[in-house]
Formats: C-alpha cells, sequence, structure tokens
C-alpha cells in the first residue's frame, strides 16, 4: 500500500482483514438477522480494505500474481455490495410492515 514491499503491504491487508472480521462480528452481536448482518458487514469493509491497496498503487497484485482481485474489487465487488444493501433495506422494510 504505502510501503515498497509487497510482504509487508500483505501483513497490513491481513491485519486489516482481521479488523474487519471482528467488527462484522461484532456488529452481528447487536443485529437482529445475524448471519446476513456478518457477510454484509465483512464484505463491504473488505472490499475498502482491498480497494485501499489497489487505489495506493500496492505492487501486492503484480507480486502475488492476483491482478484479477484488483479488477474484481474495483468492478464487481461494489455491484455485489449494493445488492446485498438493497437485498438487506428491502427485506427489513418488508418485516417491519409485518410487525405493524
Amino acid at each position: 500500500m504505502i510501503f515498497g514491499s509487497p510482504s509487508f503491504d500483505l501483513q497490513i491487508v491481513l491485519i486489516l482483514l482481521a479488523i474487519a472480521l471482528v467488527i462484522s462480528m461484532a456488529s452481528a452481536i447487536f443485529a437482529r438477522r445475524k448471519f446476513i448482518t456478518l457477510i454484509m458487514v465483512f464484505s463491504i469493509l473488505a472490499n475498502s480494505v482491498i480497494l485501499l491497496g489497489v487505489f495506493n498503487g500496492s505492487q501486492i497484485f503484480r507480486f502475488y500474481n492476483i491482478l484479477w482481485l484488483s479488477y474484481f474489487s474495483f468492478f464487481i465487488w461494489p455491484i455485489i455490495n449494493i445488492i446485498f444493501i438493497v437485498y438487506y433495506a428491502k427485506t427489513n422494510f418488508i418485516n417491519n410492515q409485518k410487525r405493524k
């Protein structure tokens, strides 16, 4: 990411992904639908971590031969996250209407 060494960049990415997993687990504790909340929050945070590496010009993708991950996280993953958010909001709205 910011540093020149791809191995150090990989360590930073893995630490940030671990933090994203902890945050998503913490948010799932307080949610009603635990599994979908866990998946959605982790997906959004993990995409943010990978995009941080893409936007900073990290050499991690070329060094480890995972250039496809940078394209996937830039073009496809945000669409998947938008679908997650729309589905979550839609089902949350339907569940709130059923309770009334």
